[in-house]
């Protein structure tokens, strides 16, 4: 067995979460990109792709994105796993680069920023979400204890409560939205952030 084979044995090591068929495509696309570039040697082939591992994180950032793409052809946002895989891979492809360093630094940091904002955003989205539940839970649950000793307050408590019920399921669905639309937003912006490393990398 040759280096070239050996290099691409170990790189379908590494892309056992791809289905067989984009498993094979991407490993025949580098056997052949490595025969007809000539490079002979372990050495020569990471100097150019790095190592099976990183470049696996490539290939699957290079998926990732691809399916996300077209899970957004009909002008929706993709579903939240398949928008979060982006921001996954192509965080895993930038700390993983052979390259990161300078710019790759700066636009990684930039990606975990814009990444920890979106995070605060949903969580304070789904916290009042949870508030609102929570409110609900508590009024019914108070008025409920206090029909029989005092009706017309536990009247209104449970007017209150079911009102909160009321806006609980108004809100649910646009709480989703929202979260889906904040995420396929960082989704969009690692492609970008990815596109820019990889420009530098083809340097």
């Amino acid at each position: 067995m040759n280096e070239r084979q050996k290099y691409i044995n170990d790189l379908a090591v590494n892309l056992s979460q791809l289905t067989d068929e984009e498993r094979n495509d991407a490993l025949e696309f580098y056997d052949e990109y490595i025969a007809d570039a000539g490079l002979d040697t372990r050495t020569a082939i990471e100097e150019k792709l790095g190592t099976p591992r990183q470049l696996s994180h490539k290939i699957l950032a290079d998926y990732s994105i691809k399916a996300n793409n077209e899970a957004v052809k009909d002008g929706h946002p993709a579903s939240p796993h398949s928008s979060w895989r982006v921001f996954w891979w192509v965080l895993v492809a930038i700390i993983t680069s052979p390259i990161t360093f300078g710019l790759g630094i700066a636009l990684l940091g930039l990606l975990l920023a814009v990444g920890g904002v979106a995070i605060g955003l949903i969580v304070g989205v789904a916290g009042v979400a949870l508030g609102i539940a929570a409110a609900a839970v508590a009024s019914l649950y108070i008025g409920i204890g206090l029909i029989t000793t005092v009706p017309f307050s536990g009247l209104f408590y449970i007017g209150v409560g079911l009102t909160l019920v009321g806006l609980f399921l108004v809100c649910l669905p646009l709480c989703y939205w929202f979260i889906r639309i904040v995420i396929q937003g960082i989704a969009n912006f690692a492609k970008f952030i990815y596109a820019k490393v990889q420009a530098r990398r083809e340097k």
